[in-house]
Parts: C-alpha cells; structure tokens; sequence
C-alpha cells in the first residue's frame, strides 16, 4: 500500500514540474512576441532566456533595448524569491536599456525616463529598480490626482558593467552604480556608488574600496 501511494506522489509531481515547465515555454514565447511587437530592440533573440512570467508594459514612444544572453529568472524552479514573477514598466517616451549577458530575477523595473544596465550585470531576487517617486513631495500637488504624477520627479538610473546587486535590495531614481561594484543583499541605494566597491546598507554605503 505504501508503494501505491509512492507512486501516485511521483505521479502527480511528475506533471506538476511538466505543467510548470510548459508555462515556463509559454511564457518566454510570450514576452519575446510582445517586444517584438512593441519595437524592442533584441540583438539576438535567440539568446535570450526568460525562465517562468515577466510581465511587460511598453507605453507607445517607449525605447527598449536587449543585449544578447540577457537571462530572467522568475520561476520557483530558479528563483529564490517567493514573487516567482518579474514585473517592467516603460513608460511613454522612457528609454531601458540592457547589455550583454546580464540577468535578473523576480525584479520590478520601473523606468519612467530612463534605466541603463550594463553587460555582465547580476540583479539579485526580489530586487526593485525605479526613476520615479511615483507622486509629488508636496502634499498639496497630491490631494489632486491631475497635479500629483505629473509632479512626481525622476532621474536616470544606471547600472554600469560587472555589478552584482544582492537580492531585496532597492535602487531609487538618480542612482549610478559604478563598474564592477557590489551591493549587499537587503540594501536601499539612495546615492551613486563610484567604480569597484562592495557597498550596502539603509541606506547604502561604500563598505570597502576593492
């Protein structure tokens, strides 16, 4: 009897990992489609993995622009995260730009002028990239929903070559993160980070010049 039900386990574990291996295709399909269709820039589309769901929204008069070997994790199979989905804004006019052989996983990117990620760039689970604020400082502009977005204040974002970025760490608007610099897990960068520095912290600093 204990053998029966062994197998029934391995049975229903069996298509439980098929069905989720075949959301994975059908996702990935989907996402390389969309930005096909949306006027991204893939410089090599067969190169790039998506491994479970991201979901994009492209606004009309967006730039994007996709290096080759550039990897999304957003699967329970891959992903340490718990979100198991990756989620990227660009909004009209905003440009996202992503070199070579860079990854992310279960990352939120929301880029509403502009977000750069260099080559070789490592974006830990969980990890939330913005240019925004998303509202207005200013109480006042934020009692009227006409005034309150339109006040918000963004800034470029740029990730330059070889950073590794740990997992749950927040990167806000105006940020620069040197080349070949690493942010500690669990971070909140508010300021730039100069070239070739672990950092990390709330909010983050350099902790050693590499």
């Amino acid at each position: 009897m204990k053998l029966f039900f062994y197998f029934i386990f391995l049975i229903r574990h069996f298509f439980s990992v098929l069905n989720k291996k075949l959301l994975e295709v059908f996702w990935a399909e989907f996402a390389i489609f969309y930005l096909t269709q949306k006027g991204a820039n893939l410089r090599d589309p067969k190169s790039i993995s998506f491994k479970g769901k991201c979901l994009f929204q492209v606004q009309k008069g967006a730039n994007i622009s996709i290096g080759k070997g550039f990897v999304c994790n957003s699967s329970e199979l891959y992903s340490i995260d718990t979100a198991r989905c990756s989620k990227v804004l660009v909004r009209d006019g905003a440009t996202l730009r992503i070199g070579d052989n860079s990854g992310m996983s279960n990352t939120v990117i929301q880029c509403w002028k502009r977000v750069e990620i260099g080559d070789n760039v490592k974006i830990g689970a969980g990890t939330i990239i913005m240019d925004t604020n998303f509202h207005s400082l200013d109480w006042k502009e934020r009692m009227n929903k006409s005034t309150d977005s339109a006040n918000a204040k963004s800034a470029p974002v740029v990730l330059k070559n070889n950073v590794f970025i740990g997992a749950k760490t927040i990167i806000l608007k105006g940020v620069t993160i040197g080349e070949n610099s690493v942010i500690a897990a669990g971070s909140v960068v508010v300021k730039s980070i100069p070239d070739n520095c672990i950092a990390g912290g709330n909010p983050c600093v350099v902790i050693k010049q590499q």
